[in-house]
């Protein structure tokens, strides 16, 4: 057998091994969740005044971004407006 053979043919071995659960995947699926909970446990969440303040900065931030683009859009708005009346 030449090795491009040998390949394919351990590639297909994998293959079907690879579809067959065993109980150490169930094992390791049940260790990851207990990690997740660990690390989520590790975490440190903000307090409620802090995500408060948060919010508010984000709210206020969006509307000033919002406000400035109606501007620049005026802006436009007006200038090619003013193009139109001179050239059109």
């Amino acid at each position: 057998m030449r090795s491009g053979q040998k390949a394919i043919v351990k590639m297909d071995v994998n293959k079907k091994q690879s579809k067959v659960a065993t109980k150490s995947d169930g094992k390791k699926l049940l260790n990851f969740f207990k990690d997740v909970k660990q690390e989520l446990g590790r975490v440190e969440w903000t307090s409620k005044d802090e995500l408060k303040v948060y919010v508010k900065i984000v709210l206020v931030s969006t509307f000033c971004f919002a406000m400035g683009v109606y501007l620049v859009d005026l802006a436009i708005r007006g200038v090619l407006g003013g193009i139109n009346m001179l050239f059109g």
